[in-house]
């Protein structure tokens, strides 16, 4: 086996390039922090180029498992020192493993779609601890796909990526515009929900036993008005206490599971 380059220093150079991707994020890769995102990139198949870990940081054997396993498909290990590791981390309880991996396309066209298909349209989201978090809630419900129409903030930025807790590489991911995307749902023969709070019909009121994509908007503004005229059916969701909106993930994750419910 080679020998492993060992990083002691801060200011190495490597680990201020990583420290430079997670600020610039470029658009060939992308960073994965923590055991469990990066033992997912693996096991979905991830081109994962780099792996960084700290022996001292680690929860368990499984992460020295783990390591050795990435090595042993050809991924680049790179070992860091504690302190060294943790100037690179933004996790508060880093567990000693980053990985740099490759952007895959977001390109529509590549979505392959099932006949009964369920795809979420998180439109406008700004905060990517919310896209991340939709993105989770979407594959715990079973979604086929995830489309980031008129990004606010980078699907694969590192905080959306931790917030997925790994599931973003289990999941289709598609981007476009919000005028391109209504069509592109069309030709696929799937019906679109616009989740709105000014709807009349009640989310558990909705069919969603067929093809059908749930879309949601923007934290401040909601869904476009592009949406909303595309629209096959509008729906809210019922707030009798005194809370005038929910966080859009959260939102998402209820139409989500009853999608979901109905689909079983």
């Amino acid at each position: 086996m080679t020998r492993r380059l060992f990083i002691a220093s801060r200011s190495n150079k490597r680990l201020k390039a990583v420290r430079r991707l997670a600020r610039s994020r470029p658009r060939d890769v992308f960073l994965a922090e923590g055991g469990r995102a990066v033992r997912t990139a693996l096991d979905a198949g991830a081109a994962v180029r780099e792996l960084y870990a700290a022996p001292e940081l680690f929860l368990g054997e499984a992460d020295a498992q783990l390591v050795a396993a990435a090595e042993h498909r050809g991924v680049h290990v790179v070992e860091v020192g504690r302190e060294a590791f943790l100037s690179i981390s933004r996790d508060a309880r880093a567990d000693g493993l980053t990985a740099v991996i490759e952007r895959p396309s977001t390109a529509l066209a590549r979505l392959v779609l099932p006949p009964r298909s369920l795809v979420l349209v998180a439109e406008a989201i700004e905060r990517p601890g919310n896209l991340g978090t939709i993105i989770r809630s979407a594959c715990g419900a079973g979604a086929d796909a995830v489309v980031v129409a008129d990004a606010r903030t980078d699907v694969f930025h590192p905080e959306a990526v931790r917030a997925s807790v790994g599931t973003i590489f289990h999941l289709q991911i598609g981007a476009s515009s919000s005028d391109r995307a209504p069509a592109w749902l069309r030709e696929h023969g799937v019906r679109i929900v616009v989740a709105t709070p000014e709807a009349r019909r009640q989310y558990s009121d909705a069919d969603y036993t067929g093809a059908v994509a749930l879309v949601v908007g923007n934290e401040r503004t909601g869904v476009s008005a592009c949406w909303r005229r595309a629209a096959d059916e509008t729906i809210a969701i019922p707030l009798p206490g005194p809370a005038d909106s929910l966080n859009v993930a959260v939102a998402a994750a209820v139409v989500l599971f009853e999608a979901a419910r109905q689909r079983t």
